[in-house]
């Protein structure tokens, strides 16, 4: 069911995920959704979120392994291509989808603010060898900001163009910003 809320959110957003659309998609019995989440729609919408940041970071911690922060770039961007050609243009991030959550005291929100979190900590972890501490933390969080807005714009305009170009420009300062360092 979460990995179905996931999907949904990604293309529906958090306030246009239902619980008879996650069965649906999930197959589960009515029942079940129930069980797993007395506290209703917003507890399957938090648990969600955070399933996709961990997803997310999880693969970044994989990209990230083999130390060369450029290729890990390229493979993260190239991960979400993936995604979005996946969904035909209609996904987006489910982790960005619960951080624009209505509801102002919205779980989901805090999980969209923790695992976008724990991103910037691993980018900026991986950054930090390359450009110091302090560079390493603003080149995360513009990678995050500029990846997710090309999301959105790809979402748009039903073409890769924004990701390839903010990935162009991604690669451009950080490249540069490694070679000012040596």
């Amino acid at each position: 069911m979460i990995k179905s809320a996931v999907r949904l959110q990604r293309t529906r957003g958090v306030a246009g995920t239902a619980f008879s659309d996650v069965l649906a998609d999930s197959g589960a019995p009515r029942g079940s959704v129930y069980h797993h989440f007395p506290q209703g729609r917003g507890q399957l919408a938090e648990a969600a979120t955070e399933h996709g940041a961990e997803w997310i970071a999880e693969q970044l911690e994989e990209m990230l392994a083999g130390g060369d922060p450029l290729a890990a770039l390229e493979a993260f961007v190239d991960l979400w291509s993936g995604v979005v050609l996946e969904e035909a243009y209609q996904a987006g991030c489910a982790v960005a989808a619960g951080a624009l959550d209505p509801d102002h005291d919205s779980g989901a929100r805090r999980a969209a603010a923790a695992g976008f979190r724990r991103w910037e900590t691993l980018l900026a972890d991986a950054f930090a060898p390359h450009v110091g501490a302090d560079q390493a933390q603003a080149l995360a969080v513009t990678c995050i900001a500029a990846i997710e807005g090309a999301l959105i714009l790809v979402r748009a305009e039903a073409s890769l163009r924004p990701l390839e170009l903010v990935a162009e420009q991604l690669s451009r300062v950080l490249f540069q910003s490694i070679a000012a360092q040596k």
